[in-house]
């Protein structure tokens, strides 16, 4: 079974947590005791996800998708942001609640899927068909504001998902006895042009907080003035991969919004004088 290495803090709005939390728990409760498990702690220990800041994606590394139409990792970017999530299609313990987590908080950021972003789901077990790569989106994507015609389920060879992997900061453990990986559960979100922007909790990411990591990774092109206010007042917080509202950023956000209405205001007094006199 696979296993989470990822432990969340606390974090708003409460719903969410609690409904991470029960996620992650439910996860912990599906999977072998300690003696039925084939993988050793210090195996456990191997697993690990560092992703870089701005790491480029190899974009030459060749993915297919389920028509089993393969084309290198650029061409899979479509010009937007894009959500990655790395999956083994045979998990149902920890992957398929991963993509279903945050598929149904991509349809609530109220972004359009194809225009604001994509879906991109990689696996990477080589030996995973194009049949369970179907029968995962089937059973786990949620089928709201077009995810379904905007995302990709795509697999690679074993030397690919290696490349790919590396980029993102991942390492799993295979588990021969039970045929699945020990990995860390994360959605990255990837800029335009294939470069790491955020990494997120998979299980306890928030719509609010997907979409001001997309806004951020869509460079001035996603979102609106709104968006870009929220950017100022929220500050993402790598332990729990979450947006949280930062004291230091409303301060600053607020002495922005105050100095240019006072500007405006002085402005139109000017105005008022020149057009008395």
């Amino acid at each position: 079974m696979l296993i989470s290495r990822w432990i969340n803090k606390p974090t708003s709005p409460p719903h969410a947590q609690i409904a991470g939390w029960i996620v992650a728990l439910s996860a912990w409760i599906a999977m072998p005791l300690p003696a039925q498990a084939a993988l050793s702690s210090s195996q456990l220990e191997q697993v690990a996800l560092a992703p870089r800041a701005n790491a480029q994606l190899p974009l030459q590394t060749r993915l297919s998708d389920l028509n089993e139409r393969s084309a290198p990792l650029q061409d899979w970017l479509s010009g937007v942001p894009t959500i990655w999530i790395l999956a083994d299609y045979t998990c149902e313990t920890l992957c398929g609640p991963a993509i279903s987590i945050v598929s149904n908080a991509l349809a609530d950021t109220g972004l359009r899927a194809g225009k604001d972003f994509r879906l991109i789901v990689a696996g990477f077990d080589p030996k995973d068909t194009a049949a369970q790569a179907q029968a995962m989106k089937n059973a786990q994507l949620s089928p709201r504001n077009g995810l379904s015609k905007h995302s990709a389920f795509l697999r690679a060879a074993a030397p690919d998902i290696g490349a790919l992997t590396d980029a993102f900061g991942v390492r799993p453990v295979y588990d021969r006895e039970h045929d699945q990986f020990a990995h860390s559960a994360a959605a990255f979100v990837v800029t335009p042009d294939g470069r790491i922007s955020r990494a997120l909790s998979a299980l306890a990411v928030d719509a609010a907080s997907l979409r001001l990591a997309l806004v951020e990774a869509g460079q001035g092109h996603v979102g609106g003035w709104s968006d870009q206010i929220h950017l100022l007042c929220y500050g993402f917080d790598p332990a729990s991969g979450t947006y949280t509202l930062a004291a230091r950023r409303l301060l600053i956000a607020t002495s922005s919004v105050s100095a240019i209405v006072l500007a405006l205001l002085i402005g139109l007094l000017f105005r008022r004088e020149d057009a008395t006199r």
